[in-house]
Order: structure tokens, then C-alpha cells, then sequence
């Protein structure tokens, strides 16, 4: 990622470039993939979701430009051992679930949600959503069946077996990286790829360590079911659960204050 300047606007820019190095089909493929859903993410208008200005081809390889944000990703949280609260657990899930309720009701599925991919916009107080890179339409299939984009540790059982995504599946690696934000690792683990997605496919989440609110927990547990159906419905759904556990939280605080 690199930071430029916009000759139009003059404003800052992030700039994200993919080079081809390889003369492969699917490496040609990926590129006109991350292009073409570019341009689709660029439609989106959300305060929780990274503007794209634009996206071409240049030389060898592809360019996404897209806002600055001034700020830090959650994976810098990771990285210093600072962990999320339960306010800052409820905050970040609300910003993302209204983000992805828009996405999705556009037919876009980010497909890459981790912390890297949510920035806190440190001038604005807010969380967004970045790095469509991975994302795609449920409107077009993707370029080819052996073409998996995203990050495994995040991935939902079906986007790892390579199966037709929806919503859900955004839902389900959201729940992943609130766990991983909240306790500093993640829920489903291996020491290779082939151990990590037996794991991901078979293995349970251990949640009864966790000191949160049982609300929280319940969203946690229902969005890392390894069945869509037996996910939330939708970004919207979730929200909802979300708001109710604030409500509950506030509620308990105010009568204990």
C-alpha cells in the first residue's frame, strides 16, 4: 500500500498495487477479478466503508486508489497485545455489520474480513471496512472454481471448500476476528494449512473462558456455526442481537450505578 497524491482533488490517497508476475491464466484471471469488483465496491456509499476513487490496469500489473484513512488497522492492536473491550468489541461489530449490510445489499461480499481490513479512523472516531480485494458479486461467478481469495484463518468452511458464498460467510469471519481481537488468538488454529482447515471444518471454538457478557457470546457462538443456515440471517440480523446486548449492558449499568 502506498500513500499518493490525487493531481484532481489533491487530496491524499491509498494506493494499492498487484503486479503480474507470472504469465498464468489465473494470475490474469485475479487481476481482472480484483478490477472488476472494484469497480462495483466504488458504487458503495457507507461512512463505514472505504471510498474507492478508482481502478485500472497500468503495465504489468493493476492499481486500486482508494481514500486515506488516518489512523491504525486492528491488526496493530494485535500486534501490541491490546486487546479489545467489550464497548470497543460492540462498536466495531455495529460499524462492520452496518458496512456489510450495505455491501451485501448490493450484492458484494467482501470475502476478506480480518483485522488488517478494518481500520479506526483515528480524525472521524470511526471504524471502516478496507481492502475489497477479495470481494466479489453474487450477481457473477467467480473466474474459476480453483480460485480461493481471502486469508484461511478467517475463511468460513465454505469459502475454504471453495463453495458459492452469500452473506453469511462475511458473518461467520467477522465473529472470527472479534474472537481473535478479544482474546489475542484465534479460534480455529493448525501448524499447516491442510491441519488448520480440518480444524476450521471439524473443530469447535473454545468459548467457555471467555469473561464477556453472555450476550456477546451467544452472537459469537451463532456466527461461528459451521452451517450458513444456522448463522444469522443476514448483517442485519446480527445487528440487531448486537444493539440488544448494548441495551442489556447499559441497562445493568445504569441499575448497579
Amino acid at each position: 500500500m502506498y500513500e499518493a497524491i490525487d493531481l484532481g482533488s489533491q487530496n491524499r490517497v491509498a494506493l494499492k498495487v498487484m503486479r503480474i508476475r507470472k504469465e498464468e491464466k489465473i494470475e490474469r484471471d485475479r487481476i481482472d477479478h480484483w478490477l472488476h469488483e472494484a469497480v462495483i465496491v466504488s458504487q458503495l456509499d457507507h461512512d463505514n466503508i472505504v471510498k474507492i476513487h478508482d481502478a485500472e490496469m497500468l503495465g504489468d500489473g493493476a492499481y486500486i486508489a482508494m481514500d486515506y484513512i488516518s489512523g491504525y488497522s486492528m491488526s496493530l492492536r494485535l500486534r501490541k497485545r491490546e486487546y479489545l473491550t467489550v464497548g470497543e468489541c460492540i462498536r466495531i461489530s455495529k460499524a462492520m455489520l452496518r458496512a456489510l449490510s450495505v455491501a451485501h445489499e448490493h450484492g458484494v461480499i467482501h470475502g476478506d474480513i480480518k483485522p488488517a481490513n478494518i481500520m479506526y479512523d483515528t480524525e472521524h472516531d470511526t471504524y471502516i471496512l478496507t481492502d475489497f480485494g477479495a470481494a466479489y458479486s453474487e450477481r457473477r461467478a467467480r473466474p474459476s472454481e480453483n480460485l480461493i481469495i481471502g486469508t484461511p484463518a478467517y475463511m468460513s468452511p465454505e469459502q475454504l471448500q471453495g463453495k458459492k458464498l452469500d452473506g453469511r460467510s462475511d458473518l461467520y469471519s467477522l465473529a472470527v476476528t472479534l474472537y481473535h481481537l478479544l482474546t489475542g488468538y484465534q479460534p480455529f488454529s493448525g501448524s499447516s494449512l491442510p491441519e488448520l482447515k480440518r480444524d476450521i471444518l471439524a473443530g469447535e471454538p473454545d468459548l467457555n473462558h471467555l469473561t464477556l457478557p453472555a450476550g456477546i457470546i451467544e452472537v459469537l457462538i451463532k456466527a461461528l456455526q459451521k452451517k450458513p443456515y444456522m448463522r444469522f440471517a443476514d448483517a442485519q440480523q446480527m445487528l440487531t442481537s448486537v444493539e440488544y446486548c448494548e441495551n442489556q449492558l447499559q441497562e445493568r449499568l445504569q441499575q448497579h450505578g
